[in-house]
């Protein structure tokens, strides 16, 4: 896929946003999942989509990003590193 428009330096990105529901005791928690997927050519193919937890005010922890090949493999990784977590444990530094 080539990007005649774009100008070195310059790439475009795709942004995926999903919502995961799970249960929690007895309730639901649910959690945002953002994945950007690099379009056209890139270097290692395995890094072409990027997911990890999203919040509007909160930055993710850094563990929690994943790289894969397809948006569905990212999100599945994403999806197996938060399960069981809570939102302290996906948003807030460990003390």
């Amino acid at each position: 896929m080539s990007f005649p428009f774009l100008r070195e330096g310059e790439r475009l990105v795709r942004v995926h946003r999903f919502r995961f529901t799970g249960g929690r005791g007895c309730a639901l928690g649910t959690t945002d999942i953002l994945v950007e997927e690099e379009l056209g050519p890139v270097a290692d193919p395995a890094t072409r989509c990027q997911a990890r937890p999203d919040h509007p005010t909160r930055v993710p922890r850094p563990h929690l990003y994943v790289n894969a090949e397809t948006v569905e493999g990212a999100v599945s990784a994403c999806i197996e590193k938060m399960r069981g977590g809570t939102a302290g444990d996906l948003f807030f530094p460990q003390v």
